[in-house]
């Protein structure tokens, strides 16, 4: 960077100190080839047009679907979990389940809430999302849902959202193989757990 971008070196040289304090800078330290101003956990992902997003520190799920802001690609802060994805139907897909009360319900019950470790990505290493088909007719009507959440919580209308995290839970339940009495179950549970 020095050679090839040398004013860009100038300017993060200037922060050097404060880059060399970040949480993530001792194990960049531990690598003597990383350079102070390298940036951890960013890949393709990072850029991708569409985002699931949700708090890494939390009591329970809570996910949205980001895409652009004024025609920048949007970059969470390092608070925020996130599933990065090409197609806005696939995410939306990705968001009604991670909402549903069977994720929520298998997330509480293996996670301390509001711990550290309750958002990680690593949460869909425990809990399995099915990958996501445009064929699947449940998969289309997840994602047709979370966009229609979406569009009713900013048009501030609880009770529409209610309605459609019902059908979200009637379908994700499907998705898993759920009988409607363990849906019963888990919303039950999820009530008794707060």
């Amino acid at each position: 960077m020095k050679v090839v971008f040398p004013k860009a070196y100038a300017y993060l040289s200037r922060f050097r100190e404060a880059l060399g304090e970040r949480r993530d800078a001792v194990l960049m330290r531990s690598k003597e080839s990383i350079p102070f101003y390298a940036i951890g956990a960013v890949s393709e992902y990072t850029f991708a047009p569409y985002k699931v997003v949700w708090g890494r520190i939390a009591s329970r799920m809570d996910a949205s679907v980001v895409s652009t802001s004024e025609g920048r690609v949007v970059i969470p802060q390092e608070t925020i979990s996130l599933v990065g994805c090409d197609e806005v139907d696939e995410a939306h897909y990705i968001c009604a389940t991670l909402n549903s009360s069977p994720f929520n319900f298998s997330l509480q019950s293996y996670s301390q809430k509001g711990g550290k470790s309750f958002g990680t990505p690593s949460i869909l290493e425990n809990v399995c999302v099915p990958k996501y088909d445009l064929n699947n007719p449940t998969h289309l009507a997840l994602g047709d849902l979370s966009q229609q959440a979406h569009a009713a919580t900013a048009a501030g209308d609880a009770a529409r959202v209610r309605e459609i995290e019902a059908e979200v839970d009637r379908l994700a339940a499907q998705l898993w193989g759920l009988t409607d009495a363990e849906l019963r179950e888990i919303q039950e549970s999820l009530t008794e757990l707060g």
